[in-house]
């Protein structure tokens, strides 16, 4: 079987084996909203690019409860697979894709039946409502894709199969990409084009990452095991740390287009969507190294192999640093002309305010990689409240107290030092759960 490589070919070449596709297929997703930035922002509008960022929040919860299901079943697979049960596994597995199917078709539900109430309450003022509307509207259309998607894609990677993984997200990328041009630029369908295009995106992904598994090439079956309420439950439970992560990602989102709209309105909320796209394209680097090597971590942990679950850890974490460096160096150097790829220089007052929020933003990359890393892994061996309370911290409480805060300390300097500041701050927690970790619980369940 595939997956047998990782407790026996060497750390370092499975780290290169596994991370590497990681890292390429979800920077991918983070060059594809760059693209889906540029389209917006300048084929439809300042207005256009801060309607798509007041929608997020709402796909952020969706993109959730995906990572939740998602993350915590590979790190079950994983541990099972490493101790050879492969009846529990394949019941993990059918038990998720169950449970994802029916909380995606809930959040179809909800959004064609509540659109109105969801921009309304995300913040979308009566100049963005009908953009916002019509966004959530024709996106939510692909969810039941996009989250069945997030299960198989995880699971993908415990079968061996790291690189046709990225190469599914690839693939799906580049679709989304023409049919960003094809929609808004040739047929002009505006923000209706944008989200149409994303929605088909994710229904390649969807078709790539279920085609092994229709052609029975897995050691996991389609419709083998059967559904188990306490396995849901335990899934729900491994991946709820991620979940929160990306809870944290829609929070700060939100919290942040409420402060920006107080202080200085759609220009503030367009600047700083521009932000959150290079903070997504950082993250999602960072997470593909942290999933990446938690398959690696959750096989070995299942089999007892200690040493080698160090040893990735420490690649891992050498990686974040060299990475977090590099985001920083590059953003800090050429954050004038990589602004520009979202904003139209002409919109003066908005460009400048992304640019020097940019600037001050960065720093959080210098840390949070480890915060990354230190929550996959706690994941990655079935610790899920280790790994959310660091997703609480950096995601809810240091945002929701720096938001609040340092906007009165430092005016609007304060809005753009919030992430760093609660990256810092949570890289005391990171460090302390994992000494205490190695120095008494190191031993698996």
């Amino acid at each position: 079987m595939n997956e047998k490589i990782l407790g026996e070919e060497k750390i370092a070449t499975l780290f290169l084996k596994y991370s590497i596709p990681a890292i390429s297929g979800m920077l991918f997703l983070g060059l594809n909203t760059i693209v889906d930035g540029f389209f917006v922002g300048h084929y439809i509008g300042v207005n256009a690019l801060a309607s798509v960022n007041i929608a997020m929040p709402f796909f952020s919860l969706m993109i959730a409860v995906g990572v939740v299901i998602g993350i915590g079943t590979q790190s079950i697979i994983g541990k099972k697979l490493g101790e050879s049960n492969i009846e529990e596994a394949s019941d993990t597995f059918k038990t998720s894709l169950s449970f994802m199917s029916g909380a995606s078709l809930l959040f179809l539900v909800i959004a064609i039946g509540f659109t109105k109430q969801i921009a309304a309450f995300l913040g979308a003022n009566e100049q963005l409502m009908p953009m916002v509307i019509t966004y959530i509207s024709y996106e939510s259309l692909f969810l039941p894709f996009l989250g069945v998607m997030f299960v198989l894609d995880y699971v993908l990677k415990l079968m061996g199969k790291p690189v046709y993984s990225m190469l599914a997200l690839v693939i799906a990328v580049i679709s989304h990409m023409m049919f960003n041009y094809l929609f808004i630029v040739q047929l002009g369908l505006g923000i209706k084009g944008a989200a149409l295009a994303a929605g088909l995106g994710y229904s390649i992904a969807f078709v790539m990452t279920i085609l092994p598994f229709i052609m029975g090439r897995t050691t996991l079956k389609l419709f083998k095991g059967n559904f188990k309420k306490s396995l849901a439950c335990n899934v729900i439970y491994n991946g709820s740390s991620e979940g929160l992560s990306e809870i944290g990602t829609g929070v700060t989102t939100f919290l942040f287009n409420i402060t920006l709209m107080h202080y200085v309105g759609e220009v503030g909320v367009a600047a700083f969507t521009a932000i959150s796209y290079l903070s997504f394209i950082g993250n999602n680097i960072l997470i593909g190294l942290s999933d990446g090597v938690g398959t690696i971590i959750s096989y070995n942990y299942g089999s007892g192999k200690i040493e080698r679950v160090k040893k990735a850890l420490k690649l891992a974490g050498f990686s974040a640093i060299i990475i977090g460096v590099g985001l920083f160096s590059v953003i800090s150097i050429f954050a004038r002309e990589i602004i520009a790829i979202f904003l139209d220089a002409n919109h003066e007052q908005a460009f400048n305010f992304a640019v020097y929020g940019a600037r001050l933003y960065t720093f959080a990359f210098l840390v949070n990689g480890l915060n990354v890393v230190s929550s996959g892994y706690f994941t990655a061996i079935c610790k899920p409240k280790s790994s959310g309370l660091i997703a609480l911290s950096k995601g809810i409480v240091w945002i929701g107290i720096g938001i609040v805060m340092l906007p009165q300390i430092f005016g609007i300097k304060g809005i753009w030092l919030t992430v760093p500041v609660a990256e810092m701050l949570t890289l005391i927690l990171s460090g302390s759960l994992m000494y205490k970790h190695f120095k008494y619980q190191i031993q698996p369940n």
